[in-house]
Protein backbone atom coordinates (compact mmCIF):
# COMPACT_ATOMS: atom_id res chain seq x y z
CA UNK A 1 0.00 0.00 0.00
CA UNK A 2 1.39 3.41 -0.92
CA UNK A 3 1.58 6.44 1.34
CA UNK A 4 -1.12 8.21 -0.69
CA UNK A 5 -3.56 5.35 -0.01
CA UNK A 6 -3.41 6.07 3.72
CA UNK A 7 -4.57 9.69 3.38
CA UNK A 8 -8.29 9.35 2.69
CA UNK A 9 -10.84 12.15 2.86
CA UNK A 10 -13.19 12.12 5.87
CA UNK A 11 -10.67 10.28 8.08
CA UNK A 12 -9.08 11.89 11.12
CA UNK A 13 -5.40 12.37 11.86
CA UNK A 14 -3.95 13.00 15.29
CA UNK A 15 -2.45 16.37 14.42
CA UNK A 16 -2.98 19.32 16.74
CA UNK A 17 -4.87 22.34 15.42
CA UNK A 18 -2.61 25.40 15.31
CA UNK A 19 -5.42 27.72 16.47
CA UNK A 20 -7.39 25.94 19.23
CA UNK A 21 -5.06 22.98 19.97
CA UNK A 22 -7.78 20.39 19.30
CA UNK A 23 -5.86 17.08 19.13
CA UNK A 24 -7.15 15.86 15.74
CA UNK A 25 -7.88 17.23 12.30
CA UNK A 26 -10.17 15.85 9.60
CA UNK A 27 -8.67 15.16 6.18
CA UNK A 28 -10.99 17.17 3.94
CA UNK A 29 -9.25 17.35 0.56
CA UNK A 30 -6.64 15.29 -1.28
CA UNK A 31 -5.50 16.89 -4.53
CA UNK A 32 -3.05 15.35 -7.01
CA UNK A 33 -0.40 17.89 -7.98
CA UNK A 34 2.23 16.33 -10.25
CA UNK A 35 4.29 13.21 -10.79
CA UNK A 36 7.69 12.84 -9.14
CA UNK A 37 10.75 11.52 -10.98
CA UNK A 38 10.35 8.17 -9.14
CA UNK A 39 6.87 7.69 -10.65
CA UNK A 40 4.93 8.53 -7.48
CA UNK A 41 2.32 11.28 -7.46
CA UNK A 42 2.62 14.32 -5.21
CA UNK A 43 -0.60 15.17 -3.32
CA UNK A 44 -1.69 18.22 -1.36
CA UNK A 45 -3.63 17.26 1.77
CA UNK A 46 -5.93 19.80 3.40
CA UNK A 47 -7.18 19.29 6.93
CA UNK A 48 -9.91 21.04 8.91
CA UNK A 49 -10.35 21.28 12.66
CA UNK A 50 -13.75 19.93 13.76
CA UNK A 51 -13.84 22.41 16.66
CA UNK A 52 -12.86 25.82 15.23
CA UNK A 53 -12.86 25.05 11.45
CA UNK A 54 -9.26 26.23 11.00
CA UNK A 55 -7.51 24.66 8.02
CA UNK A 56 -3.96 23.50 7.42
CA UNK A 57 -2.25 21.77 4.52
CA UNK A 58 0.83 19.75 3.68
CA UNK A 59 2.22 17.72 0.80
CA UNK A 60 2.76 13.96 0.71
CA UNK A 61 5.21 12.28 -1.66
CA UNK A 62 7.02 15.61 -1.62
CA UNK A 63 9.69 15.03 -4.25
CA UNK A 64 9.66 11.25 -3.78
CA UNK A 65 7.43 8.47 -2.42
CA UNK A 66 7.13 8.55 1.36
CA UNK A 67 8.23 12.14 2.00
CA UNK A 68 5.82 14.41 3.91
CA UNK A 69 6.32 18.18 4.05
CA UNK A 70 5.81 20.32 7.14
CA UNK A 71 2.32 21.81 7.35
CA UNK A 72 1.79 25.38 6.19
CA UNK A 73 0.32 26.73 9.45
CA UNK A 74 1.79 24.65 12.27
CA UNK A 75 5.14 23.72 10.70
CA UNK A 76 4.81 20.16 12.04
CA UNK A 77 5.09 16.97 10.00
CA UNK A 78 2.12 14.58 9.98
CA UNK A 79 2.70 10.88 10.66
CA UNK A 80 0.88 8.09 8.83
CA UNK A 81 0.60 6.09 12.07
CA UNK A 82 -1.65 8.86 13.46
CA UNK A 83 -4.41 8.41 10.88
CA UNK A 84 -7.53 6.92 12.49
Amino acid sequence: MSLADEFVERRFIVFQCCKCQHPAMEITTKTALEDNSDGSTKFQIETTCPRCQATDQFVINNGQEGEISASVNSGKVAKVANIK
